[in-house]
């Protein structure tokens, strides 16, 4: 039986899954070539009414990471990555509070930056450390401080499939219910542009933030889950990459599977994490450089030569068993073709109508319908909130600035 993972960017072929008791855990997110006009899942990273604080700083932290990665945001982008921190923190905050129909999505972001109105009425449904930065300093920021985000956000917008997928308000697909759950997440995020750049990264982060805000089970309950990252250079961007990650989230159940074609385009601190962590180790032919790179690992032998002149489903190996490292040790490839034949190609149709049943797959039209009029919605929701007095457990009496006239926030020109 199949592991839970989530297999992004792999070659994962549908008439190998069709078995009744694989078949019902499958989730399929595809954003790719082809997928413009279908239905698809609905993944909202802000859904969190009912969600524990633990989840909701999880979340936070997924969004931010897979921007700063996706956009190679560095040391000299602190501006950047900090906006991005306090939008996600100021829709985190009004999630909880909205009803779930009415979550805002990651398209709310352009909205929140550059609508003074709805941004005012969001302001006091924010911790109390959060109000101050758009009290005091987002007034201070030029223009062109916010365009990056927004233009990220709005090239996702511009893509039907990615917009049907992230502008649901409620969610189908949660990757922390995935893992609990024991499904099996088919994901591809698109050809490997910038806008499925991010996309991957949001898929790659909120799997592992959600891997850590497992904290709160005991040990025993949490389930091994497998992530299968293709490409992983693709999550190694700027100052976040994912080699903290990668060492802190097996204790919460995470196991991973990295593929890459060449360890020279990882950055350091990843390669190191990987190598540092990992209980097996398997290459295919490499360039010299980078063979000698590897082998360092297995004390030079086999030498870097070997490695270079590996022909075609051949690799070398060295694996963890019972605690001790193996010896490095050639082996050849199997296709899955030769073990299990065509698969069950007829069965295709019957899995991915299982899956788009489990997840409740809405049409690119009903969600663009959806997110015309969602700004509008919770703006209402937010006023009708503050009016009952929803927004007194926030320190609204520190915001409420009525008596001497209205909050203003607005952006300075400049």
């Amino acid at each position: 039986m199949l592991n839970p993972a989530l297999l992004l960017g792999i070659a994962c072929r549908e008439p190998y899954l069709t078995a009744s008791v694989v078949a019902e855990r499958v989730v399929q997110i595809d954003v790719g070539p082809g997928s413009g006009s279908a239905p698809q899942p609905g993944w909202n990273l802000f859904e969190l009414r009912g969600s524990n604080p633990e989840e909701a700083e999880a979340r936070v932290e997924a969004v931010v990471d897979a921007f700063s990665s996706a956009l190679e945001w560095g040391e000299r982008n602190t501006r950047a990555i900090n906006l991005t921190t306090q939008a996600a923190i100021a829709l985190a905050s009004i999630a909880r509070v909205l009803s779930p129909e009415k979550a805002p999505t990651i398209f709310q972001i352009p909205t929140l930056l550059t609508n003074d109105e709805w941004r005012e009425a969001a302001l006091p449904f924010l911790p109390r450390s959060a109000q101050q930065f758009w009290l005091d300093r987002f007034g201070r920021l030029a223009e062109e401080a916010i365009t990056p985000l927004t233009n990220m956000v709005d090239r996702l917008r511009a893509s039907s499939a990615a917009t049907a997928l992230l502008g649901q308000s409620q969610s189908t697909y949660q990757a922390r219910g995935a893992m609990d759950r024991g499904q099996i997440v088919l994901a591809c995020p698109g050809s490997g542009g910038s806008r499925d750049r991010l996309l991957a990264n949001l898929l790659v982060f909120d799997l592992f933030h959600g891997a850590k805000a497992r904290g709160e089970m005991p040990p025993e309950r949490r389930a091994l889950f497998f992530a299968c990252l293709d490409e992983i250079q693709t999550f190694d961007g700027g100052s976040t990459n994912i080699a903290a990650l990668v060492e802190q989230t097996a204790k919460f159940g995470l196991r991973g599977i990295f593929l890459n074609q060449n360890p020279e385009r990882l950055s350091g601190a990843t390669l190191n994490a990987l190598t540092t962590n990992r209980s097996h180790l398997i290459s295919t032919a490499l360039n010299s450089h980078a063979a000698s790179l590897l082998t360092r690992e297995w004390g030079g032998e086999p030498s870097p030569t070997a490695l270079t002149r590996l022909p075609r489903y051949r690799f070398i190996a060295q694996i963890t068993h019972e605690g001790d490292l193996s010896d490095p040790f050639a082996l050849g490839g199997i296709r899955v073709e030769d073990v299990f034949g065509a698969g069950e190609v007829r069965r295709v149709p019957d899995l991915e109508a299982s899956s788009a049943k489990a997840t409740a797959r809405r049409s690119p039209s009903e969600v663009q319908a959806h997110l015309d009029g969602l700004d509008a919605s919770i703006l209402s929701e937010l006023r009708r909130l503050r009016r009952s007095g929803g927004a007194e457990d926030r320190g609204e009496a520190e915001v409420d600035r009525e008596q001497d006239g209205p909050i203003s926030i607005a952006r300075r020109p400049g």
